[in-house]
């Protein structure tokens, strides 16, 4: 903000030096004089000023503007409204007989308050015997990002399933676009007038769907297209006719070049994009006066906070160092051996994925699994080592 509003006493003091200095009759301005009334009179009256001029401020610049102040700067501006509300997305790791599949139309996830998730991909379970099925909630709003081990019920059951949970909690779900996110598109509407540029393409795209959070170039294709990668605000991946939304909809953005039909389809591909997943296995003692499920929902928070997909970078790195750091420092944690820490190494993210996590195993220093309080991780399916 360029305007600091000072506060009365400041203001009153600038104004007794500016008097004193400007005459001689008076040298002093004591406390409860008239002249001292006078001058606090003015200074409330130019603290007042000084504080519509800061709002003004925050109505020209995003930066500092919110609430209902960053939806008049996108109003004065010409910019969509805030966006309205989406739902949540995480992985689920299922336990089944080899063979047991969980299809898009099928099966339905649903967690302890009742929230449900569809799977995103038909998945089937191989020889090992478990496998990560990434969801969407069905509803939108805050109301749908649940905790850790609170997804452990499907329907229809399939023959050979066992059991399933969610590690990681889900996230992404939101009743309105947050501050930062629209204050970020505010700053970067004057990339529609950017012609041929991939920030040009992220506001059109956002223009057509405004779950669109970013577009990656991936390159060009066997068969010469050139591939889009789209990034959803929540996390969700779109489905086959939001892509095709998509696609038909920048038909008018694009180029003769990229307009060039290959028998049914144009010459750019538009895809989900692809996620990179992290998987964090570690022991650790908790103090006995805290909740282990308390500990975990801690740990989750400040992970989903280090690796936020949506202000990732194609420079950054998962800091595995960073990610013990987080441990440690959680209210609760008394002690997390490194050696124990998985992953061990940094990881470098292609450049045309983004990081999610996936897994999330937390072990006493047994290396035991460390249980929620209903009981619904069971540490049967998972190996000590």
């Amino acid at each position: 903000m360029i305007t600091r509003p000072s506060t009365t006493t400041e203001l009153k003091e600038l104004l007794i030096e500016i008097f004193v200095n400007r005459q001689n009759k008076v040298t002093k301005v004591s406390d409860e004089s008239v002249l001292n009334a006078i001058f606090y009179g003015i200074a409330k009256v130019a603290q007042k000023a000084e504080k519509d001029i800061a709002i003004t401020e925050s109505r020209l610049f995003p930066d500092n503007a919110s609430g209902e102040i960053l939806d008049q700067v996108a109003s004065t501006f010409g910019i969509s409204p805030r966006f309205g509300a989406s739902g949540s997305s995480t992985y689920v790791r299922v336990f089944a007989d080899p063979g047991t599949q969980y299809t898009i139309a099928g099966h339905t996830f649903s967690s302890t308050s009742g929230i449900q998730f569809q799977v995103e991909e038909d998945t089937t379970v191989d020889t090992t015997g478990f496998a990560y099925i990434k969801v969407r909630s069905v509803d939108t709003g805050a109301k749908t990002n649940v905790n850790a081990i609170s997804i452990n019920t499907v329907s229809p059951e399939p023959t050979g399933h066992r059991s399933v949970t969610n590690e990681y909690a889900a996230f992404g779900g939101r009743d309105a676009e947050q501050d930062d996110v629209f204050r970020q598109r505010i700053k970067d509407n004057p990339n529609v007038v950017a012609q041929r540029t991939v920030a040009n393409l992220v506001e059109v795209f956002r223009g057509i769907n405004n779950d669109v959070l970013d577009v990656i170039r991936e390159g060009i294709s066997t068969d010469g297209k050139l591939i889009l990668s789209v990034v959803s605000q929540n996390g969700v991946d779109f489905t086959s006719t939001e892509l095709d939304g998509l696609l038909e909809g920048v038909v008018n953005f694009l180029s003769l070049t990229e307009l060039r039909q290959t028998g049914d389809n144009f010459s750019v591909q538009i895809k989900n994009v692809e996620w990179f997943p992290i998987d964090v296995d570690f022991r650790l003692d908790i103090f006995n006066n805290f909740n282990p499920d308390d500990v975990r929902k801690d740990i989750q928070t400040q992970f989903s906070k280090q690796l936020d997909f949506r202000f990732w970078k194609s420079t950054d790195r998962v800091e595995w160092d960073d990610l013990l750091g987080i441990v440690k420092n959680v209210n609760g944690v008394r002690f997390v051996p490194d050696q124990f820490f998985s992953p061990r190494v940094d990881i470098s993210v292609p450049n045309t994925m983004l990081p999610r996590f996936r897994s999330f195993i937390m072990r006493d220093l047994q290396g035991n699994i460390i249980s929620d309080s209903q009981g619904i991780l069971s540490p049967v399916f998972y190996p000590v080592q």
